[in-house]
């Protein structure tokens, strides 16, 4: 399985695996135990991460702004936890970090929000990604500001304006993620 193509979440979670185990293996010489592994975005791409992660032994911190996505890999054993907020979402994630707890956590938030409050707060992941839909600014990628249900109206009544907002919100996604990836991050989209 590879990102070329779309086979599901059980199909890519074998692909997924095998990046984060080859990342620790790289970047860290062992598996990602005490390891923090983060990224946007808990569809079906992105929804194989948090299972992936723990199986590398990793601590993750996922967002995702449609909380049904999150609620999904909840019911699935593909996520382990919902945190409340951004910053419980990262208290814990750091907790389980220096704990060595391979755990998985989700929060309901646009990606861009969270790793913005993670650099605000200091926190570098080990490995950070993404798997948002930026390749899709009208139906996949949600700019910040807006919940799934705002999007969908945004969409109907000014599809410019949300085009707009979409670029807007991916450049500052991406400008998060190379700050983080200068604080130290190993940063990388698959």
């Amino acid at each position: 399985a590879g990102s070329w193509i779309y086979i599901g979440t059980q199909g890519i979670l074998q692909g997924t695996y095998e990046t984060f185990v080859a990342a620790g293996n790289k970047h860290f010489q062992s598996d990602l135990k005490g390891k923090l592994v983060v990224t946007g975005g808990l569809g079906g791409m992105g929804g194989a991460q948090p299972l992936a992660a723990t199986m590398a032994n990793a601590t993750f911190l996922g967002f995702d702004v449609s909380e049904w996505r999150i609620k999904r890999r909840l019911e699935t054993d593909y996520l382990d936890e919902i945190a409340p907020s951004i910053e419980e979402g990262i208290r814990r994630a750091v907790a389980y970090r220096e704990q060595g707890i391979a755990k998985s956590i989700g929060v309901v938030a646009n990606a861009v929000d969270g790793l913005e409050a993670m650099i605000a707060a200091g926190v570098v992941p080990d490995l950070l990604t993404d798997q948002t839909s930026a390749h899709d600014p009208v139906n996949g990628y949600i700019p910040r500001g807006l919940s799934t249900a705002e999007a969908n109206q945004l969409r109907t009544t000014s599809l410019d304006e949300y085009i707009k907002r979409s670029y807007e919100t991916m450049g500052e996604h991406v400008k998060a993620m190379l700050t983080l990836q200068d604080m130290g991050a190993i940063t990388f989209d698959y």
